[in-house]
Order: C-alpha cells, then sequence, then structure tokens
C-alpha cells in the first residue's frame, strides 16, 4: 500500500518527540493527580532582566511565606517565540485547587507579585492541563528530569467525534506493548483545559545528542509490528483532527523555580 504524506509527516513528528517505553504500572498511574497549573509570562521588551530578577525574589518570596505548592519555571531554548517563562505546578486535583485558593497568606503573595512582577509583564496566559498517564510513560522515580522538553501542541479541528482520540490511544497502547524505543526515554500526552481546545505530547531529554531521532523511525517499526495500512489509517484518522501544529523545546530553569519543584 503506498503511504499517505499525512501519515508520514505525522510519524516524523511522533518518531522525533516519542520514544515509546514499557509504561508504568497501572496502580502507579492511579496515585498521580492528573491536573498541572501552568502560567505563561511574556517580559515587557527591554525589560526582561528586571522582570527575572523580580520573578526570583518573588519566588523566595512564596517559599518564605509558606506557601504548599511548589513552582517549575522553564525557558523556551527552540521555538518561533522565545520570550515566555512559563512556571507549572503538579500534580493535583480539583479539591486540591479549593485548598491552595483558600490558603493562609496567599493575598499577600498575589500582592507581592503585583506589585514587584506584574509592572514588567507584557501578557500572561493561564491555563490548566489533564494528563493522560494511561497512555503515557513518564515514571515517578526522577528519571524523566529533563532538562529539556520537547513539546508537540496540535490545535484542535471542532466537532471531529471521538475517533481521533481513539486513534491515538491505540496506537499508543500499541507502540507500548511493542516495545518501542525500550530505552529509558519517556513521553506524556497532555490536553489544555482553557482557551482553543489543545493537545501536547512532551518528550523529556538529557542533552541535545538525546534528541536525535531513533533509527528505525517509529512508522517504520510499528509498521513491522502491525501492519502497514493498518497503522497508515490510524495515522490519517488522528491527523484528521489537527488544524495547527508546532514544536517547541523547552529547558528547566532551577533558577525560576522554588524547592521541590516538578521538573
Amino acid at each position: 500500500m503506498r503511504v499517505s504524506k499525512l501519515a508520514v509527516s505525522l510519524a516524523a513528528v511522533i518518531a522525533l518527540v516519542l520514544p515509546f517505553a514499557v509504561s508504568a504500572d497501572s496502580h502507579e498511574d492511579e496515585e498521580r493527580k492528573p491536573l498541572t497549573d501552568v502560567w505563561f509570562m511574556v517580559p515587557k521588551q527591554g525589560k526582561e532582566a528586571e522582570f527575572e530578577a523580580a520573578l526570583k525574589e518573588h519566588l523566595a518570596y512564596r517559599v518564605a511565606t509558606g506557601e504548599t505548592r511548589s513552582w517549575a519555571g522553564y525557558r523556551v531554548v527552540l521555538g518561533h517565540n522565545i520570550a515566555p517563562v512559563m512556571l507549572r505546578h503538579c500534580c493535583f486535583d480539583w479539591a486540591d485547587r479549593d485548598q491552595w485558593v483558600d490558603e493562609e497568606g496567599r493575598d499577600e503573595r498575589d500582592a507581592h507579585f503585583g506589585e514587584n512582577v506584574h509592572p514588567l509583564v507584557d501578557h500572561y496566559h493561564h491555563y490548566m492541563e489533564r494528563t493522560d498517564y494511561e497512555n503515557s510513560h513518564w515514571p515517578t522515580d526522577g528519571s524523566a528530569s529533563g532538562p529539556y522538553y520537547g513539546v508537540s501542541t496540535w490545535k484542535l479541528k471542532m466537532n471531529t467525534g471521538p475517533g481521533p482520540n481513539e486513534a491515538r490511544k491505540k496506537i499508543s497502547q500499541a507502540a507500548i506493548e511493542a516495545g518501542w524505543g525500550d530505552d529509558g526515554n519517556h513521553w506524556l500526552w497532555i490536553s489544555r483545559i482553557g482557551g482553543e481546545p489543545t493537545l501536547m505530547l512532551v518528550n523529556s531529554f538529557e542533552n541535545y545528542a538525546d534528541m536525535a531521532p531513533p533509527e528505525p523511525n517509529f512508522f517504520e517499526f510499528m509498521s513491522e509490528k502491525m501492519g502497514e495500512e493498518e497503522l497508515n489509517a490510524l495515522f490519517q484518522k488522528f491527523g484528521s483532527a489537527f488544524a495547527s501544529a508546532d514544536y517547541t523545546i523547552w529547558m528547566h530553569d532551577e533558577e525560576l523555580s522554588t524547592p521541590g519543584d516538578d521538573d
């Protein structure tokens, strides 16, 4: 069968950022809470150094005043927009967020941010993210600690139905069972809550050499396991949901993080 251009292009992206490995045990998945709080902050032009200094001071203030949340900071090292700084807090459920909203001292910490950091910020984006652990491999032993993270981001079309998501899960589970890339690499499927419907695929890298595409690539490997025709059909269904795609590499920045962060 002749492989479509769409299938090849999707396979190339997944081969680059998704070296599948053996999934974590199901009981471990059940213990991990699925939500992450995510802030993107873009500093005002010419104020980048002041913003960074103010943010570091503010994070230290949050720790000193006893905030129960930890925050991991990230910078863009490869992508079409290198300005944003991202802060993430993982992992919690909705009830945990209620407790944090009511936490003693939160109003004072927000006021400190407003006085010291906010005047240096051009604009923000604030989202929640939900992790699909069942179809991901992200161990809790610290082995998925970057410091680099490749993120493929797909904007989803409206009213595509359940087919593309079912195809994503079937491809993921088939690759897990086949042992694709069983070499210690880690990956996550994440969906965004808030803003445009968005799906993300995250891979952890130790260094730049770790980013080299594997050989054979994903499509070649999985074609041998499940057949080219079936795999091509799944890629077609998966790709039918996307309106646009983007790939960015982020680096964890310890100086813009609090102790015990979730890198």
